[in-house]
């Protein structure tokens, strides 16, 4: 996550779409913030996955 002038950015990868909005509504409630990115990448095999 990165966060810049009000604006979040979630990046990374999720193994499913609740983990999406649940990341989206805690950014969303955090105070400041104006806007959220979303650039998290569904995968449906977490071994597969690799985020640096």
């Amino acid at each position: 996550m990165r966060v810049s002038d009000g604006l979040v950015e979630l990046k990374g990868a999720i193994v499913d779409e609740r983990q999406r909005k649940a990341a989206i509504v805690a950014a969303e409630k955090v105070a400041g913030v104006g806007q959220v990115k979303d650039r998290l990448l569904l995968r449906t095999d977490p071994f597969s996955v690799m985020v640096s």
